[in-house]
């Protein structure tokens, strides 16, 4: 028995080795390492990628902490820290979920993002979730450049940089303390990506993973882009232009159920009981018909307009609304909305 007992430690302590997990909270079951809860970051690396400028080596869970309390409240009250708010406005949860939206994490399609959201009680938001985040190696890509231009030349690989962007402008807040942005990484890194997270994996994948060292470096490459390929790296934002007039369908042949759906986890979010914008709006006939009496048209009162620009800062008012790109809403959704406006606004 003490033969066996040595035999099990000595080939546990190996595979450890191996893997690279010495100090990763990595449980060890049975005659095998977790690989479920394997970090991606890591298998990664061992299979030849260069981490990224934001990596951290060791999480520290009082900086996590920091970050927590800045996504969730908005600002820092800890023994060691105190802040300002970040934004008058807005907190992170306002425009992004801290969670997945969708069972596929390479899915973009809009409408199972929505079933994801009816499902799983998550609001269907402007922005990114924030799931996975510290994974990804690029940041405001595709049609932010045209929203933000020279502002996004040292964001888009800088997830540091990013952040600040978003803090600065999207939010109309303030920049970020450096203890602040480190803060944010190490929340990020603390609900980084896992194997688990990945379910394109098969049985054959994962153990290659785990006897990575034997591979060659064709067999090393064919398996670290299929890790790649099992989540997304950089997120797509494709700014869809405003329906011309002669364009939109008003709501004909949309589904006004969906439309209540999409009004109630998206506009609802923001603009029921002044939650975060001044701008109330709610489920009755005088919302509806103010709506529609401005779907013909252009301008922050016109669905078709403001959904897919959002608003600009205007004197004395520096909040703005955020922009939904096609991957975060549908041409469809949109006149779903329309459709449950019309219903609504007969009632």
């Amino acid at each position: 028995m003490y033969r066996l007992a040595l035999s099990f430690f000595l080939l546990t302590t190996v595979m450890l080795i191996n893997l690279g997990l010495q100090g990763q909270p990595n449980r060890v079951s049975k005659d095998e390492v977790d690989l479920e809860n394997l970090p991606v970051e890591l298998v990664l690396t061992n299979l030849g990628v260069p981490k990224s400028k934001h990596s951290i080596t060791k999480l520290d869970m009082e900086k996590a902490e920091i970050g927590r309390q800045l996504i969730f409240d908005g600002r820092v009250r800890t023994k060691t820290h105190k802040s300002k708010r970040i934004s008058p406005y807005f907190r992170c949860t306002d425009c992004h979920n801290m969670v997945k939206e969708n069972d596929n994490p390479t899915d973009l399609d809009p409408e199972n993002r929505l079933a994801y959201a009816e499902k799983n009680k998550l609001p269907f938001l402007p922005a990114y979730s924030l799931w996975g985040v510290y994974n990804r190696t690029a940041f405001y890509t595709g049609g932010y450049g045209k929203v933000y231009g020279d502002k996004l030349k040292s964001a888009k690989d800088s997830i540091g940089n990013a952040i600040q962007v978003c803090t600065k402008h999207a939010a109309s807040g303030r920049r970020l303390a450096d203890w602040e942005i480190e803060g944010l990484l190490h929340y990020f890194k603390q609900h980084e990506l896992r194997i688990k997270d990945l379910p394109s994996l098969n049985a054959s994948d994962k153990k290659s993973i785990l006897y990575w060292q034997k591979l060659d470096e064709e067999e090393k490459k064919a398996l670290r882009e299929k890790i790649r390929a099992a989540f997304i790296q950089v997120y797509p934002a494709t700014l869809a232009p405003v329906l011309g007039l002669d364009q939109r369908q008003y709501g004909e042949g949309g589904n006004a159920a969906r439309g209540e759906l999409v009004f109630n986890k998206s506009c609802l979010h923001c603009h029921s009981g002044k939650r975060v914008s001044n701008y109330n709006l709610d489920k009755s006939k005088l919302t509806a018909r103010f709506f529609v009496q401005n779907l013909e048209g252009f301008g922050h009162s016109n669905l078709y307009q403001v959904i897919r620009w959002g608003t600009f800062t205007k004197k004395r008012r520096k909040q703005t609304m955020p922009l939904y790109t096609k991957e975060q809403m549908s041409d469809q959704q949109i006149e779903d909305l329309v459709a449950y406006m019309k219903q609504l606004s007969k009632k």
